[in-house]
């Protein structure tokens, strides 16, 4: 899967098969069962996920957004660790912090009644030791790029009708001038919208078990097929084929 926008930071514990994640640094990590991978939030990255004859693939995910990032006990925490690259590997993970993230998945599961703020702490404990392991994922700065400016703006609302007008008075730009600089960065509003609702979904398909058309009409489609359609010409699959289950039906 290539190109791939990571919105937010995540840890993604790989249960069966091999995840290899490549950075746009160039730089290259790869975990295999029992292993862990930490990414950074805004960055675009590429995915292979390699599996053994007659296995499967299989990993979970765990997404933190700006506001957990931005606690400020784990900020002043944070602030002391130096470290902090696009994707690390967590080569042993250690009993307490798989043990937080079975208890941050179990809250944050729909089927439980966990309140809002106690799911929070969980997902905090999560955050506080993967600090113990020297990995601090901080909120990306605003970039001073308009291509990235439109994507911090439409992508907290991907199933809003976002027009040139609406995205250029959100930006206090005039139309001819936002379609101007963002041609001078290599883009435009329709690619920068369409890789946002393709990496959200994936994202989604993969960290989620919401239906297809749940995250569809998430990210903007109200039709499931056309969804479809948009996400196989993106990525060249269904996207049935990240749900272990459907793919063996």
């Amino acid at each position: 899967m290539l190109r791939v926008h990571v919105g937010q930071a995540a840890l993604i514990l790989v249960d069966r098969g091999i995840k290899t994640v490549r950075t746009e640094r160039g730089g290259s990590v790869r975990a295999t069962p029992g292993q862990a991978l930490v990414l950074a939030a805004d960055q675009t990255v590429d995915f292979t996920n390699t599996v053994p004859h007659g296995s499967d693939y299989e990993a979970r995910w765990l997404l933190f957004d700006g506001a957990l990032l931005g606690d400020a006990y784990y900020l002043e925490r944070a602030s002391q660790v130096e470290r902090d690259v696009p994707a690390h590997l967590l080569p042993h993970v250690s009993d307490n912090l798989a043990a937080a993230f079975e208890r941050s998945c179990q809250a944050l599961h729909a089927g439980t009644a966990t309140p809002g703020p106690i799911a929070r702490q969980r997902l905090l404990e999560v955050l506080h030791w993967l600090l113990e392991d020297g990995i601090a994922l901080r909120t990306p700065s605003a970039g001073s790029r308009v291509a990235d400016r439109v994507r911090a703006l439409i992508t907290p609302q991907l199933d809003a009708d976002w027009t040139s007008k609406r995205v250029a008075v959100e930006l206090a730009l005039s139309e001819a001038t936002l379609r101007r600089r963002l041609a001078a960065e290599g883009t435009t509003l329709t690619e920068l919208l369409t890789d946002a609702r393709m990496s959200t979904a994936l994202t989604m398909l993969q960290a989620t078990t919401y239906p297809v058309t749940d995250i569809a009409l998430s990210v903007g489609y109200e039709s499931a097929s056309r969804f479809a359609v948009r996400f196989r010409q993106r990525f060249g699959f269904a996207p049935t084929a990240l749900r272990g289950h459907e793919r063996a039906a």
